[in-house]
């Protein structure tokens, strides 16, 4: 078990909170997520999200913007969907006290309908909400609407689960399709993809509108891609996990990339 920075990760919070704080030098802003791992029980639970407490604390002592990253299994979502729900209020709540964003990752396709319920409420808390879609499901074109019209923002990912579709080109295509579904609502049009042919697309589409769309990447992948975006003026996102159980989120990175590798692609560099 690393305690000491590595590729994808960061192995506590002060240290993810002192790697946002270079990268905001870079013009590149950071969103930050506990790897908590799956809770074996209540306790477990709420330690994540005393964690999650902790960290704002962090980042509001150092005025920092950095926002926060949250998986509901983390706080519990496969425990008790009520206490995980209340836990996501909270940190919620203390995030907007601070003025941070918050986002909510919707995982499996089990609890995709629960995270965008969640989302939705922790409006009443938090007026900068957002809510990760994954465009490799058939529903993500209905959520992305059910998430507008309850005062949610969407950040548009290919998806690292199980989804309706995996061929690469149909995923690209949806990908567009529901950038350009944001685009004509005239919503902020946010991102997370390392993938070269769409990040060039989406470039030449919204050229002039710069300020209206924001990368995603994540802490160890497309760094070189990170800095040109942001030397660009275009708004640019590092997701940095922090935590001491990594292996099963590092052996995913792994995993796409050598998925990557047999199709004969590369991510961004």
């Amino acid at each position: 078990m690393s305690l000491t920075s590595s590729r994808w990760t960061e192995p506590s919070s002060r240290q993810a909170i002192a790697w946002c704080k270079a990268r905001l030098k870079q013009n590149i802003k950071c969103t930050i997520a506990f790897l908590g791992g799956i809770p074996e029980d209540d306790a477990q639970a709420q330690l994540a999200c005393d964690t999650y407490m902790d960290a704002i604390g962090l980042i509001g002592v150092q005025e920092l913007n950095t926002s926060l990253t949250v998986k509901p299994s983390v706080l519990g979502a496969l425990l008790d969907r009520v206490k995980c729900r209340q836990r996501t209020l909270a940190i919620a709540r203390s995030a907007a006290d601070r003025n941070l964003a918050l986002e909510i990752a919707t995982e499996g396709n089990d609890l995709v309908s629960f995270a965008l319920e969640t989302a939705v409420a922790c409006t009443d808390e938090n007026k900068d909400v957002i809510l990760d879609l994954q465009a490799y499901l058939d529903r993500t074109s209905e959520d992305q609407k059910a998430a507008a019209k309850g005062g949610v923002k969407v950040r548009l990912v290919k998806g690292a689960y199980f989804g309706d579709v995996n061929k690469h080109e149909e995923i690209q295509s949806r990908f567009k399709s529901l950038v350009e579904a944001a685009a004509e609502k005239s919503q902020e049009v946010l991102l997370g993809t390392h993938d070269p042919e769409l990040i060039e697309w989406v470039k030449a589409k919204f050229r002039g509108k710069k300020r209206g769309v924001e990368f995603g990447f994540l802490k160890g992948l497309s760094d070189k891609t990170k800095v040109e975006l942001a030397i660009q003026r275009w708004r640019v996102l590092e997701y940095v996990p922090f935590g001491e159980k990594t292996e099963a989120y590092v052996n995913r990175r792994l995993k796409s990339l050598k998925d990557l590798e047999a199709m004969g692609k590369v991510p961004a560099p």
